[in-house]
């Protein structure tokens, strides 16, 4: 094999990790920003905002064109809203009742969702090795749920906490369908990266605006000492982005949903060594679920590939 088709290969996994961290890091960081009383949908649509003008900087530096046909236009105004602003804003939302590694795990429902979906609509055939992967992976996520004990922040949540921590790995699944059953004829990853983060920028930003107007939180509450956190989240969103967009070019719809999986490592690596989140000894074994549905899956693809 030479060594340009082993990178092939390995781009997947590469983008799946490198993706789902940068991505993930917005469990800690948004954490900090309720922390620091930043209100979560602030939060969410500036770091979106940020991202959007980091990825149009290296997009036309890139050399490659910001299309702004209708058909492009409605892709990035739906899939903003799917990608990030429905569910993260929702994620920092519920981060300041329930914690960093409860929101986390249950964001890896998504895979199985994203499974679901893509069977239902006869996108995909049934695989075996595929499906083998993505139940070792999701029997990671619940042996994290099972064998957690109680962390600093959720013993008093209320039901409805867990309940909107929900609507992420859904939204996050119809987004995963939506922008493979969608993507614009010819349109590269990065500019409709940097177009769909625009878009849930506007999205977040309408929100924060009725909030505003029906006398929510301060706008502008925590920025004066937590603008860090933004910028932090801004750099971190841009980068996971764009592994992101490139990774549903090669991946498709259900590979790309595992990104889940990493994120929920990442999340809870953070709960854990940061904020003091008590989790039990299961959830090592879980995590080694984990990555083992990830290489699974991933040499499901590969042989898929090779036949």
């Amino acid at each position: 094999m030479s060594g340009a088709s082993a990178l092939r290969r390995a781009e997947p996994t590469l983008l799946l990790f490198a993706a789902g961290f940068f991505i993930g890091l917005i469990f800690p960081l948004g954490r900090m920003a309720g922390e620091a009383g930043i209100p979560p949908f602030v939060f969410a649509g500036l770091a979106a905002a940020g991202a959007a003008a980091v990825l149009a900087a290296v997009t036309l530096a890139a050399g490659q064109g910001l299309a702004l046909d209708r058909r492009t236009l409605l892709y990035a105004a739906v899939a903003g809203q799917l990608t990030f602003a429905v569910p993260f804003g929702m994620l920092v939302l519920v981060i300041p009742h329930l914690g960093t590694g409860i929101p986390a795990i249950l964001q890896s429902l998504a895979p199985v969702a994203t499974l679901a979906i893509v069977l239902a609509i006869g996108l995909e055939r049934w695989n075996g090795l595929r499906a083998a992967g993505l139940a070792t992976g999701m029997a990671g996520a619940l042996a994290i749920l099972l064998g957690r004990n109680a962390g600093t922040l959720d013993a008093g949540a209320g039901l409805g906490w867990y309940l909107a921590a929900l609507v992420t790995p859904a939204a996050l699944a119809a987004g995963n369908v939506y922008r493979t059953t969608s993507w614009p004829v010819g349109r590269g990853a990065l500019p409709l990266a940097t177009l769909t983060l625009a878009a849930a920028a506007l999205g977040l930003g309408i929100a924060v605006a009725i909030g505003a107007a029906t006398g929510g939180a301060p706008v502008l509450g925590g920025l004066a000492t937590g603008g860090w956190l933004v910028a932090a989240q801004a750099l971190a969103t841009g980068i996971g982005y764009a592994f992101f967009f490139r990774l549903q070019e090669v991946g498709g719809p259900v590979y790309l949903s595992q990104i889940s999986y990493v994120n929920t490592g990442v999340g809870v690596a953070f709960a854990v060594l940061l904020f003091g989140e008590r989790l039990s000894p299961w959830t090592w074994v879980a995590v080694a679920l984990v990555f083992a549905g990830v290489a699974i899956v991933n040499h499901a693809v590969g042989a898929r590939r090779d036949a």
